[in-house]
């Protein structure tokens, strides 16, 4: 596809359906499958959804050679978990709150419930940071259950955005360069988790260790 056509399927998502059609087929995915993918885009906006993770994964599809069936599933996958994400975070998340706890959902193991979590523990700041760890944590084998303790403790703990941000860098770095993802975890968590501040109760889950990984990976369509 050439990034003209890309350009004019970025337009057409950004339309309502009858006016968008015709781009559509320009980026060769066809006038019936612009029709779907219109109503899909033009639903979650009128419910007032981020739509731009919608068209991203469009954008993901055609550029992939996806079929147009695969590619409309695809979309409505995203559109499901976004209004999933923004019940889980109510009652007032931000659209970049929804966007990271659709991603966050995408990811095998991680649950409306772990959301939850993340903004009981968080219920007057925006979370998109701790739900982008979470979603990297379980990406990366942690069980979602221990990770989903990791985030909270260390918000609890009072860490800030990027405090979270550089954990995440970290460990990455580190299982690039060989460490497995256990030791690198503990150590990192150690090292921050000694210039937080106690959580409330006294809990020490961040600062654990990790234990025996169980398997859990990317499942967005």
């Amino acid at each position: 596809m050439t990034r003209r056509s890309l350009w004019l399927l970025c337009v057409f998502v950004g339309a309502h359906a009858a006016g968008a059609q015709d781009s559509l087929v320009l980026a060769g995915v066809g006038r019936e499958t612009a029709v779907r993918l219109a109503e899909i885009v033009d639903a979650a906006r009128s419910s007032g959804l981020p739509t731009d993770p919608i068209i991203s994964k469009i954008s993901q599809g055609v550029l992939r050679h996806a079929s147009p069936e695969r590619i409309v599933v695809a979309a409505q996958s995203v559109a499901t978990r976004l209004e999933e994400a923004r019940a889980a975070l109510a009652p007032a998340p931000t659209p970049a709150d929804i966007t990271a706890g659709e991603n966050a959902l995408g990811v095998s193991g991680v649950t409306r419930a772990a959301l939850q979590a993340v903004r009981s523990t968080s219920p007057n700041r925006p979370v998109a940071v701790p739900l982008g760890l979470l979603a990297q944590l379980v990406a990366s084998n942690v069980p979602a259950k221990r990770a989903t303790e990791i985030v909270t403790d260390l918000i609890r703990r009072g860490a800030s955005n990027a405090q979270l941000v550089a954990l995440g860098n970290e460990v990455n770095s580190d299982v690039e360069r060989g460490v497995r993802l256990i030791a690198s975890l503990d150590v990192r968590l150690q090292g921050l988790t000694a210039v937080l501040a106690p959580p409330a109760g006294g809990s020490a889950a961040a600062s654990a260790p990790v234990g025996l990984q169980s398997g859990s990976g990317p499942k967005k369509p």
